[in-house]
């Protein structure tokens, strides 16, 4: 019933697509929706407006965006608007700074239109940065590659040592199976922090 009512479509038994999920749903049965999505072992493709939803589940969005050009950003909608608005920022900073070249003024001021008249200094425009949850991923995630690569190593030797030993092999090769899928996903992120790195050192 639930699957019905969250409209998906299956390819195999490991990828899920799902149209507006939460349209339509009570309390209770969102919540049964998040928490078979979390417990889900696979992959979901979620086509979605609800921005709660799309923090309560999804760890990476592709967003349409201006010129109809479509963008991978990783984590929820927070995230992601938290970054767009620091880029924006960034844009009108830069523009600000090449109209002030050109007419040949150094130096921009900001009054305060309060009652006390005082003047003020502008707050600067937010620079792009790492969220909280990105900077301690990329401070570990190298480890975390490393590691599940001695991991699938070991397992395939295991793997050559249980050959006859049909219980075991299987158990050992979804092990593995699980391993490698958990290393794409690691070096996916790795790639997408290493762009976001050296676009953050540009600044």
């Amino acid at each position: 019933m639930l699957l019905g009512l969250a409209k998906p479509r299956l390819f195999g038994d490991r990828l899920q697509f799902i149209d507006e999920p939460t349209n339509d749903l009570d309390i209770t049965t969102l919540t049964i929706l998040e928490d078979y999505l979390d417990h889900y072992e696979g992959i979901v493709i979620a086509v979605s407006h609800d921005r709660y939803f799309l923090d309560r589940t999804m760890k990476r969005l592709f967003a349409f965006e201006e010129g109809g050009k479509l963008r991978q950003h990783e984590g929820g909608y927070t995230d992601y608007a938290l970054r767009m608005e620091a880029e924006k920022e960034a844009a009108e900073a830069e523009q600000m700074a090449k109209s002030a070249m050109k007419s040949g003024s150094g130096m921009v001021a900001g009054t305060d239109s309060g009652a006390s008249g005082k003047s003020q200094r502008s707050r600067g425009p937010q620079k792009l940065k790492f969220t909280y949850k990105e900077q301690k991923d990329y401070e570990t995630i190298e480890g975390d590659m490393a590691t599940l690569e001695d991991r699938i190593a070991q397992l395939e030797k295991d793997i050559v040592k249980a050959s006859s030993d049909f219980i075991k092999l299987n158990k050992l090769m979804a092990e593995k199976e699980e391993a490698e899928a958990a290393l794409e996903e690691k070096m996916e992120r790795w790639m997408y922090l290493e762009e976001l790195a050296a676009r953050i050192s540009e600044q």
